[in-house]
């Protein structure tokens, strides 16, 4: 049963779930989803960004701002083999008239179901509660009386680092894309990270992480280039690369780096198969291996979902208000709490806006969600503000993790 409906959707019977039925919304309407670490915003079409620990400084993806169309995000496409049909699970970037589309927004995940020509995906986006990796499980259903054969490529452009890297041209030069067959991996590091400083000048130091993309299924082909996937005079909504034979396997230096992986499955009639794409930020190849080890096995994807789903209920669940006015209540004990945990203190980010900064007064009111639910943390961000609080009583009036420099 639907709740509170508007033209553009509506809360599930539980309000659990927002569930968006018309895409076309007034701006983009976004998920900001973070496990205190580790985050992601995407939008209804698939637009979007992540990041570990700080939404501005240590950047997964590129993304800019564009008030007018929604067109960065990590963007998957969908081909059928045998018709040569593309289409994307989230609408963009292939804008396909799609048989069905539908996106359910909830606590720390987004779930896009889609239906074309038969096939049917239900793509659930999430980040586990206690590691720092995002999960993309595509569901994958073949509702027609035929066999299919589906190829699934990935696409996304890297930054790691600092956003936004506005000079692309200087920073390509510093991105470095490898292709790992034993972990079934895409990796990029970078020789540069340059994180502001103000007067300090800035961190002209080597970056210390490892982006990857992994896949649960064979990568059978990969593009680390975005000038051979796309092509010249190409686009994002019909890139060279997928109709061509095979990607290019273009890696190495001086590319325009970006993340374009490949598989392939195929369904028997009414058929329904898991591939699930594993994206991150990890310290080293060992990290990198230990969490693709731990989520090669479905049931522990599965486990990690349901957790995750649990994490937020019995946060909720610990203080509910009851009164006459069921809006007031739902958005009380639970949304507006989410945002409130998710969006302004662990990501402290939105859309049009990425900060990544704790502002001293700002975290404060943000943290008093805490206060009847789980006072302890309330308690520590307290005690992160006064560390950031001087003898005379003045404060940095926001600071930056990562850096710790902040305005007085």
């Amino acid at each position: 049963m639907e709740k509170f409906s508007t033209k553009y959707g509506h809360f599930s019977s539980d309000g659990n779930e927002f569930v968006i039925t018309n895409y076309k919304t007034p701006k983009p309407w976004v998920n900001v989803i973070s496990n205190g670490k580790y985050g992601l915003v995407i939008s209804q079409i698939g637009g979007g960004f992540s990041w570990d620990t700080h939404s501005e400084f240590n950047r997964l993806n590129r993304w800019h701002q564009d008030l007018v169309q929604d067109n960065w995000g990590k963007y998957f496409y969908i081909k059928d083999n045998l018709t040569g049909d593309v289409w994307s699970p989230t609408w963009m970037p292939v804008k396909a008239e799609l048989d069905f589309y539908q996106v359910a927004y909830g606590f720390g995940y987004a779930k896009f179901t889609s239906e074309y020509k038969g096939i049917k995906i239900i793509l659930t986006v999430f980040i586990p509660v206690d590691e720092n990796i995002e999960i993309w499980n595509f569901k994958i259903e073949n509702k027609t009386s035929e066999k299919k054969s589906v190829s699934i490529f990935s696409y996304f452009e890297w930054c790691l680092g600092s956003s936004s890297d506005h000079h692309r041209e200087f920073h390509k030069t510093f991105l470095e894309t490898h292709f790992d067959p034993k972990l079934n991996c895409m990796t990029a590091t970078k020789r540069l990270w340059e994180i502001p400083l103000g007067d300090r000048g800035h961190w002209n130091i080597e970056y210390p992480y490892l982006g990857f993309i992994s896949c649960s299924k064979k990568i059978s082909d990969y593009d680390g280039d975005k000038d051979t996937f796309i092509g010249q005079y190409g686009s994002l909504q019909h890139p060279t690369g997928i109709s061509a034979k095979s990607l290019s396997k273009k890696l190495g230096k001086w590319n325009d780096s970006i993340a374009s992986v490949k598989t392939g499955i195929e369904l028997k009639p009414n058929q329904t198969e898991n591939v699930n794409f594993f994206i991150g930020i990890k310290e080293n190849k060992n990290s990198i291996a230990a969490s693709l080890r731990k989520y090669a096995n479905q049931k522990n994807i599965d486990s990690a979902l349901f957790d995750l789903k649990l994490f937020w209920h019995n946060m909720f669940d610990t203080l509910v208000i009851e009164t006459p006015d069921k809006a007031m209540n739902l958005l009380v004990n639970k949304w507006l709490r989410y945002q409130a945990i998710a969006g302004r203190l662990w990501g402290r980010t939105a859309y049009y806006q990425q900060s990544g900064a704790f502002g001293f007064r700002d975290q404060l009111q943000d943290s008093m969600v805490f206060l009847p639910i789980d006072p302890k943390k309330t308690e520590d961000q307290l005690r992160l503000h006064a560390r950031h609080q001087f003898e005379d009583g003045t404060v940095l009036h926001w600071w930056h993790p990562i850096s710790d420099t902040g305005l007085p």
